[in-house]
């Protein structure tokens, strides 16, 4: 059996191997950057939209008392509820505005924190007397 023998074979210098695990870090930092954005604004939209389906809750609890019964509340967290337990962090207050003798306007507003900015999300909705 022969073997056949190449004379000017060349193999990879010590610069190109660098330079390749150069440009592959950078590429993987970059994608590792961008997981990590991507995780953050996850974790915000689970805040706003978990406020907004409190809000949405809590007026609803609100529409299915009698006109007589709405009235203001302070704030209050959702934590101490037993319905809202499992959301920590996020507190309410409501407000009633009496716009005539048989017209109410009500806003219901949603506190929390989003990496360490207090944010705030409003529902508002009219109850009139039936």
């Amino acid at each position: 059996m022969k073997f056949a023998v190449f004379k000017n074979e060349r193999g990879l210098t010590l610069i190109e191997v660098l330079v390749a695990f150069v440009i592959l870090t950078m590429t993987l930092v970059t994608m590792m950057d961008s997981f990590a954005l991507g995780g953050r604004q996850n974790a915000g939209n689970y805040r706003y939209n978990a406020a907004m389906t409190l809000a949405q809750s809590k007026m609803e609890e609100i529409k299915n008392k009698p006109f007589n019964s709405v009235v203001s509340i302070a704030l209050t967290y959702f934590s101490t509820e037993t319905d809202y337990s499992q959301f920590p962090g996020f507190s309410y207050a409501v407000t009633v505005e009496n716009d005539g003798l048989n017209h109410k306007k009500v806003t219901v507003a949603v506190y929390y924190s989003e990496e360490g900015v207090s944010k705030t999300f409003d529902l508002t909705s009219g109850i009139t007397k039936r």
